[in-house]
């Protein structure tokens, strides 16, 4: 430890020297001897620093050899003690198809016990009992999917929770997962509360404890085994040997045999192992591996730890330390790939090559694979997050990642003291002092001090985190002035969802700083001293509504690799000086809505690998430079992914450069939007914005072209206000063969255009948005005299997933969502968002019956709907229902839905809606999975139900800008779920009665752990 310290000591004075040679390269030198930067006072105490490191390095050997201490090489993070993060760990009831080896009779005997019906009591517990790692949680998983155990429930739960509200009257499956509880009493309680349910309602509990199998009051343990020599062998193959001839090596088949036996049948056990061994190729390794290593391991009670203990011990030595930072983040925490790659090269983790010619970017990025590959990664379901960014233009798919419980517990184990996790306000007092990295997991308030000690222990801190993903967490100025100023040896500071509202000027002081990352809606303007952090390599700023400019000396950043501005709305231009960040990679200012144009000089960064937006102004466009400015672009040949053009005005004259000649030597480029806005639909058309377009297009996807690489391209991006037809390419009838692989695919703005291509014939489509078309009254190929020309059921939108309509006429609509004579059209479009959609005033029944996969809806802006009809009663995989700005749509009014199937919906919002006076009725029919309740800028909504109560599993519930509810219900007292009360901008009479304590409605409440009331 001590050698350890002297070493970032010396880390430090190179790191400073290094940018005290920087900072005198961009400063003025004249009259630096009598400024801070004096190079003779700067020089005699670098001397001081060096002297003190080498008298301790002297100390630390002398030490060594009088205690005859020999020499080897260790891990840089060792120790048996581990710091307990005590979160809960949240489960799913979602497991991917195929993940499931070996469980057949298991799932089998489970599935008939809960199909019995010749049971006495109304509700009876099964229990799974197991030891960690043996896949309790994916045997309920499997189990919960299962078609006959869907069909046999009125409701299927699964909760992370021991309490739960009377399910009355109906039979229902509620699945508890890794209970640890072993209070009778409290068990007692539980199946009282549930004892309402119909006759042959099942409680499926997954524990590691006997004791609370038996406490339960189970009617049947099952008694999780290892699994079978031959399933263990089959699910071994699958991980050591994938895909190659490995497996054709009877000896080495023959020495995994004898591997897979010593691991005792548990799978978790078995797939780190396998991924292990995937990467030794030959016998030797295997047989070494199987006497030396696995020799010791013996069968007990920890033996799931000791084998993935085993499996770190033999990570690289890079791999170790990549992975103990893991154990900052908590349990099932969602980590995206490169946010944690970006953490590792800020803190010096990855090596250097031998050639050292690959990216860091590019070894960091095997560095996860690596780990990855060795199952200490384990990526969790794609999916979109639609409720989040529901107004935004593309909804991102993402990849997260995530640690088993027990991969989590291995990283707490092995990070040792170095690294922190604070999750509640006293642990700042019991932080070690040998704690280089800390994370900050609990919510906090502007009240919030930090102990004087926690500052003084841990200046040399390197890492602080702030994670916690409440939007109502709060830092004063003087708290984060302190931090900043004390932890002057930063490395990362990140602070994200947290409401700040000046970063101080101390900022520029954290010379080691490389990765800064702010997410705050309160800040305006970034201190210039930032401009000071010469090492800083990562800037990531998200969501900073109010931020509305950058710094000026921008260019001073000379180790900048990333720069992030995202959905930051109120940025309206970007500093002159960009260009000169040499070292810059990723560009990203998507969803910078107020961003007019592109500073000069992109063409000069050269190493440019993400560039989300390129805006070539008004002035250019106008002016006649568009093109000029387009060919900045034309030397960015690494851009890679996706690049969105943006024209913010009419192109007058284009010249001879057309789009072609600037991307057709991207090869990596895969995603292309150009977009035009115009302020005055009117103007002339002069027809260059389609000579520019078609040339592009007809290159980009054209079959015969010689470019292979363009033709990967999967997104277009069509806007043409002035045209009144489509580009050529577009109108042809054997559109799916010509653009075979475009998955999305835009037009809007096309206010002169009558007629749309063939778009439904485009093979590989999958989110499909169209706005602005006012004027368009058919799709080629499905007019004529509202009889339709019908397409064969295997090309109709044959992949569509995500469909998008704003402002378009109902027969638009209607001519998409369902046209005559098609049985099925659209049944795996699983996200649909209608707004401003001319007409219409019921929602059209027949419009949804075939929408069986639909998971996501929103309705937004249709000011001439009244009714929803029985729409919903269609959609029983309906999760997240959105209703905004529908004026004279009345809710609150009784409507007949008469639901044949149990639902799923899980998130309902709705946003301004003026005749909303109450919850609507028919929310009763979703008791059982909904979640969240948002309702927003509704100002007559005036009275939360009593049957409110009814909603079991309401997790969330946010009330904003509804001035005429004035108290709560009794019903609150019923939702033991509810995690979070939010009630903003409402009346002082309300915050009164649920004051904590006194107030008359602080009864129904007090038992949710989050409140905030606010007038």
């Amino acid at each position: 430890m001590r050698l350890k310290k002297v070493f970032f000591e010396a880390d430090d004075l190179l790191d400073d020297f290094a940018t005290e040679v920087t900072h005198r390269k961009l400063v003025n030198k004249v009259g630096i001897f009598f400024s801070k930067s004096n190079p003779v006072l700067y020089n005699l105490k670098i001397s001081h620093r060096l002297k003190a490191i080498r008298q301790n390095l002297d100390l630390i050997a002398k030490d060594t050899a009088s205690l005859n201490l020999v020499e080897r090489r260790q891990p840089l993070l060792l120790g048996p003690n581990s710091v307990q993060l005590n979160l809960d760990r949240e489960t799913y009831s979602f497991v991917p198809d195929g993940e499931v080896l070996g469980r057949n009779a298991d799932k089998k005997e489970i599935v008939d016990f809960l199909l019995d019906s010749e049971v006495e009591e109304n509700v009876v517990v099964i229990s799974i009992v197991g030891l960690g790692g043996l896949g309790k949680t994916t045997l309920a998983q499997w189990v919960y999917n299962d078609e006959m155990v869907k069909a046999n429930f009125d409701r299927r739960l699964w909760c992370k929770i021991e309490l739960t509200e009377m399910l009355d009257g109906k039979k229902y499956l509620l699945v508890l997962d890794d209970v640890w509880n072993e209070n009778t009493l409290k068990w007692s309680k539980l199946k009282n509360m549930l004892i309402g349910g119909a006759k042959g309602s099942k409680i499926l509990v997954t524990t590691r404890s006997d004791v609370v199998a038996e406490v339960s009051g189970s009617v049947h343990q099952h008694k999780l085994g290892d699994l079978s020599e031959e399933e263990a062998w089959t699910l071994f193959e699958k991980m050591a040997f994938e895909c190659n001839k490995e497996s054709e090596n009877s000896n080495l088949v023959e020495i995994g045999k004898e591997i897979v036996r010593k691991c005792g049948g548990v799978p978790l056990a078995i797939k780190s192992v396998g991924s292990l061994l995937r990467l030794k190729r030959t016998e030797n390794e295997w047989i070494y591996f199987k006497n030396q290593d696995l020799s010791s391991i013996t069968r007990g009670g920890n033996d799931v730890m000791a084998i993935l203990r085993l499996s770190y011990n033999h990570l690289p030595q890079h791999l170790k330390i990549c992975f103990a930072y893991c154990s900052l983040f908590p349990k099932d925490f969602e980590i995206q790939r490169f946010d944690l790659i970006d953490m590792w090269i800020a803190q010096g983790f990855i090596q250097s090559t031998i050639s050292n010619r690959d990216n860091v970017e590019d070894v960091a990025n095997s560095y996860f694979v690596d780990l990855l590959r060795r199952s200490f990664f384990q990526e969790t379901e794609e999916h979109e997050s639609f409720p989040l960014f529901q107004e935004t233009e593309e909804h991102e798919s993402l990849h997260f990642y995530k640690m088993h419980d027990l991969i989590h517990d291995l990283a707490k184990e092995v990070a040792d003291r170095e690294f922190f996790s604070i999750t509640k306000t006293e642990d700042t007092e019991v932080v070690p002092e040998q704690t280089l990295h800390a994370s900050c997991l609990f919510q906090i308030d502007g009240s919030l001090v930090f102990p004087s000690d926690f500052y003084r222990k841990h200046i040399k801190l390197r890492t602080f985190i702030y994670l916690n993903g409440s939007p109502y967490s709060v830092m004063s100025n003087s708290t984060l002035e302190r931090m900043i100023s004390s932890f002057v040896c930063l490395c990362i500071l990140h602070l994200c969802q947290l409401l700040i509202e000046l970063l101080p000027q101390s900022l520029g002081g954290l010379k080691h700083l490389r990765y800064l990352a702010i997410s705050s809606e309160s800040i305006v303007t970034l201190p210039n001293s930032i401009t000071k952090l010469h090492n800083l390599q990562i800037l990531k700023l998200v969501n900073c509504n109010k931020l509305t400019k950058l710094p000026r000396d921008i260019w001073r950043l000379v180790s900048l690799r990333c720069l992030v501005c995202r959905f930051c709305h109120s940025l309206t231009h970007i500093p002159p000086g960009l260009w000169q960040l040499a070292s810059l990679m990723h560009l990203d200012f998507n969803y910078c809505l107020s961003l007019e144009d592109m500073p000069p000089g992109i063409d000069q960064l050269t190493s440019l690998r993400t560039l989300t937006n390129f805006i070539i102004g008004k002035e250019s466009c106008i002016s006649g430079l568009a093109s000029d400015k387009l060919n900045e672009l034309k030397g960015l040949v690494d851009l890679r992914n996706r690049l969105t053009i943006n024209f913010m005005g009419r192109v007058c004259a284009f010249g001879e450069r057309t789009l072609t000649d600037v991307v057709k030597n991207m090869k990596h480029l895969r995603q292309l939007s150009v977009e035009f806005k115009y302020g005055n639909h009117e103007d002339d058309d002069t027809g260059d914005d389609l000579i520019m377009l078609e040339p592009c297009f007809q290159v980009n996807f054209h079959p015969s072209n010689k470019v292979k690489e363009i033709l990967l391209l999967q997104k277009a991006d069509v806007r043409i206000p002035g045209s009144q037809f489509f580009p050529s390419w577009l109108m042809v009838e054997n559109l799916g063969f010509l653009l075979p692989k475009l998955v999305y695919l835009c037009i809007g703005d096309c206010h002169k255009c009558h007629k749309l291509p063939p778009i439904w014939k485009l093979p590989s489509l999958q989110s499909l948005v169209l706005r602005h078309l006012n004027f368009v009254e058919n799709i080629d190929g499905l007019e004529g005299d509202d009889k339709f020309i019908l397409p064969s059921d295997e090309c109709y939108f044959s992949s569509l997933k995500r469909l998008e309509l704003r402002a378009i006429n109902e027969k638009i609509m209607k001519q998409i969502l369902c046209p005559p004579h098609h049985h099925s059209p659209l049944c795996d479009l699983n996200n649909l968002t209608l707004g401003s959609v001319d007409g219409l005033a019921t929602m059209p029944e027949d419009v949804f019956k075939s929408l069986v996969s639909l998971q996501s809806l929103s309705i937004r802006r249709c000011r001439n709907l009244v009714s929803l009809s029985t729409c919903l009663t269609h959609l029983n995989s309906l999760e997240f229902l959105c209703i905004d700005n529908c004026p004279q749509l009345d809710l609150s009014s009784y409507e007949a839905m008469q639901f044949q199937a149990p639902g799923n919906l899980s998130t309902f919002r709705v946003l301004r809606l003026d005749k909303l006076t109450t919850l609507p009725v028919w929310l009763q029919h979703f008791s059982g999975t909904l979640k969240s309740i948002d309702i927003w800028i509704c100002p007559n909504f005036a009275t939360i139900p009593e049957w409110i109560g009814d909603l079991i599993s309401l997790n969330q519930l946010e009330i904003d800008g509804s001035p005429m509810l004035t108290s709560l219900p009794e019903g609150m007292r019923s939702l033991a779920a509810l995690q979070m009360l939010i009630v903003k901008r409402g009346l002082s009479i309300l915050k009164q009665r649920c004051q904590e304590e006194v107030g008359e409605d602080w009864p129904k409440i007090a038992h949710i752990p989050r409140v905030y009331i606010q007038e």
